[in-house]
């Protein structure tokens, strides 16, 4: 076995293109530690400055040629990458440029498209590619040219046991940094090999993932906005083994005599979660699922894309088939289908199943299938709390090779198990993550009907609630796919009715999926599952999109006068109440002049109780919460002349202290009371609390999600000294304000009086 490198460095150039002095350095630097037996310890390496296209080509073609399958090749590429009008990647040289329209002369420069093909006849099966380069374009190795800002690196460099490292993302550059003779990229990958800090699980070794997480993490101190990523196809190359960590002798243990004593160390606290300026995160296993995930949802979208808009009318077990197809392709596995098990039998049907790959020989892979893979499988084995799924390993006689098959359970009370057939068995995707992710993928695909972002969006939920922490790009793309979802969200008003006038008191501002016209519940779930910046979020644009929504429904209905406009209320979660950001928000609203302007007197804050108080404030415990979060209400009273509301009393975190601790003027009894045994002794008891609370002026009580079907009526519910009542029976939410018609009037008048 042989380590073979090519390090190019291109920092001369012609007219048209920025001269790039770190090239030639990076390349030296580089070498220093690949040469060297304690760490890289490569056989060959050569280093290549400042070359003319032909020798470039030439040099690149010899790296891969005449190589055994057992060979390490290292290719790499310090200087400009820039693309053609048709967004195919070309490598920068020292002649290359551009004509009088600033288009690539690409006889000057090395096309992407000609080192694949080298290295694809090369038999070296492990082969790396790094690539710190300046593109003079966006460039993204996943989202393959869907702009004229992106380059497909993984369809132009793609092949088996290969894996590209590249200094940034598919948005951004990859630059010099102010201050270092090196490029900041190439600095941190020399870094990692060099002091061995990039031996990030200790075992003596520097993994091609390992030196990718350091770089990373080390480039996100300096430069937060630029992003490192790593390609790998075929589930190949995140092991590849580049250098050894350099040994440190082991200090012998000494009884210690004296303690340390270095006095109170106060805690750095930093409103940017990516604040690792000294620090840098544990390596998440979950990070190499990340292009993974995202090629899932590409692979998703253009099927919604090809078929659902042509309303072919696909059947759902049509559906269900190509998003085993899905599976399939994006995990290189031979087959991918669905076992449902027959009603009233011990026995097992393919309910769906993926196309077959094309390298394999179906009968004999039924064959295996029933006699080595399906046979006395136990159920209890399937479908257990112990893990995420099970697998076997199965050798092949035909391909000469050892394969997996993975069986998933579903959700859906022991009926139905995923069978993903012929991964590879050292395969990063042997892992609980990847049965989360194919259990989640094809459910909520069926669910939401193949709805990409929405389907990516639920995978990312399921892994968050399984695994707690999640790598910082999943939390970000999270925070993306639900900033999106959220700009398409409407605004419902729902009526509140004053029992003693008969006639509509104020509105509620609601939520409304402008497709399905419900409660986008899939927000609120992602906001109470992700946390504060989620929920900052949601509850910001929720109430500038009602306050703007009131106002042109206002117009509409033609109630400008001050008397016409009734309160508005809009729901809050209680973390939100306690930022700056968020109360700068109401500011602005109640301010005179703004486009969505609502008098503070008209606005009711309703602080939800689906989510407890804060109980940190600047990453400090509070001894208090309530009191805190008491002391943070009276500022807006004080200071905006809000008014505030409980929401949902009797769920969640409601509580009788938290009731009484905040005294709001307004309290609404969530629905599920009224299906509670005896509902007017709890009425009667939330109604003590409030008038011992502030007996002067105790808080008016609303009782929510009224209809037909309710087991109290009006005229009970006036009876128990109610004053005020919404759901469908007084109407429902609706885009639009209006007054009671007569006849709705009458009705409701006759229903509060009992006649």
């Amino acid at each position: 076995m042989a380590k073979i490198a090519l390090l190019i460095g291109v920092s001369e150039y012609e007219p048209g293109l920025n001269p790039l002095p770190a090239a030639v350095k990076d390349i030296e630097a580089l070498r220093r530690v690949l040469q060297d037996p304690d760490m890289g310890d490569f056989n060959e390496l050569k280093s290549l400055k400042n070359p003319e296209p032909q020798t470039m080509q030439y040099e690149i073609e010899a790296l891969f040629s005449e190589r055994t399958k057992e060979d390490l090749i290292l290719f790499y590429f310090s200087g400009h990458g820039i693309k053609d009008d048709t967004g195919n990647l070309y490598f920068a040289t020292r002649a290359t440029k551009k004509n009088s329209k600033g288009e690539l002369v690409r006889s000057t420069a090395v096309p992407a498209n000609f080192i694949h093909e080298v290295m694809k006849r090369s038999r070296a099966k492990r082969q790396v590619i790094i690539l710190d380069c300046c593109f003079s374009g966006a460039f993204d190795p996943i989202l393959s040219a869907k702009n004229d800002d992106s380059v497909d690196l993984q369809g132009q460099l793609g092949s088996e046991g290969r894996v590209v490292l590249t200094s940034s993302s598919s948005t951004e550059y990859s630059f010099e940094q102010d201050g270092s003779e090196l490029s900041v990229y190439t600095r941190y990958l020399v870094e990692g090999i060099e002091t061995g800090a990039g031996d990030l699980n200790k075992d003596g070794q520097v993994s091609i993932l390992e030196l990718h997480e350091f770089a990373t993490s080390k480039i996100q101190e300096v430069i937060p906005s630029m992003t490192p990523k790593i390609i790998v196809l075929r589930d190949k190359g995140f092991e590849i083994i580049l250098a050894k960590a350099k040994s440190i002798p082991i200090p012998v243990l000494e009884t210690i005599q004296t303690k340390i004593h270095i006095g109170e160390i106060k805690l750095e606290y930093s409103k940017k979660l990516t604040n690792t300026r000294y620090y840098n995160p544990i390596p998440s296993l979950l990070q190499p699922f990340e292009s993974f995930i995202s090629r899932l949802a590409e692979r998703l979208g253009e099927y919604s894309v090809k078929y659902l808009s042509n309303n072919t009318g696909d059947t759902a077990a049509t559906v269900q088939n190509f998003i085993l197809e899905v599976i399939r392709q994006t995990s290189d596995a031979d087959l991918v289908f669905v076992m449902q098990r027959v009603e009233n039998q011990n026995s097992w049907n393919i309910k769906a199943q993926s196309n077959f790959s094309e390298i394999i020989d179906d009968d004999a892979y039924a064959n295996i299938l029933k006699n080595k893979i399906l046979s006395n499988i136990p159920i209890n084995s399937i479908f257990t709390s112990d893990h995420q799924g099970i697998y076997r390993i199965h050798y092949d006689e035909q391909e000469s090779a050892s394969k997996a098959f993975i069986l998933i359970p579903l959700d859906t009370l022991d009926n139905e198990f995923i069978l993903v057939c012929g991964l590879l068995k050292d395969s990063y995707l042997l892992s609980d993550a990847y049965c989360t992710i194919i259990s989640s993928f094809y459910e909520a695909s069926q669910e939401l009907y193949l709805q990409p972002t929405r389907v990516e969006a639920t995978i990312l939920d399921n892994l968050k609630k399984n695994y707690g922490f999640v790598p910082f790009s999943f939390y970000e793309k999270r925070f993306n796919l639900f900033c999106d979802r959220l700009a398409k969200i409407i605004i419902y008003f729902e009526p509140i009715l004053d029992l003693d006038t008969f006639s509509i008191s104020g509105w509620e501002a609601l939520a409304r999926d402008p497709d399905s016209l419900i409660a986008p519940v899939d927000l609120f779930y992602a906001a109470e599952l992700w946390g504060r910046k989620f929920t900052i979020e949601l509850d910001q644009v929720l109430l500038n999109l009602a306050a703007d929504s009131y106002r042109r429904a206002l117009i509409e209905a033609k109630q400008s006068r001050s008397h016409e406009i009734l309160p508005l209320s809009v729901n809050v979660y209680p973390e939100s109440l306690m930022r700056t950001a968020y109360f700068e928000t109401v500011r602005e609203i109640v301010k005179e002049g703004t486009s969505n302007h609502i008098t503070a007197k008209k606005l009711i804050l309703e602080i939800s109780e689906k989510t407890d108080l804060p109980i940190y404030q600047d990453g400090v415990k509070l001894k208090s919460p309530l009191d805190t979060f008491k002391v943070r209400l009276s500022k807006y009273v004080q200071e905006l002349k809000i008014k505030f509301g409980i929401d949902d009393f009797g769920v969640g975190y409601a509580s009788v202290s938290r009731l009484a601790g905040l005294n709001p003027p307004y309290v609404k009894i969530d629905r599920e009371i009224l299906y509670q045994e005896p509902v007017n002794v709890i009425i009667g008891f939330v109604q003590k609390i409030v008038a011992t609370t502030n007996p002067l002026n105790p808080a008016s009580i609303i009782v929510e999600g009224l209809d037909e079907n309710s087991p109290v009526t009006l005229n009970q519910l006036k009876k128990l000294g109610i004053s005020y009542v919404q759901g469908h029976i007084i109407g429902k939410a609706e885009p639009t304000i209006y007054r009671l018609s007569q006849e709705k009037s009458e009705f409701l008048r006759k229903q509060i009086l009992g006649k």
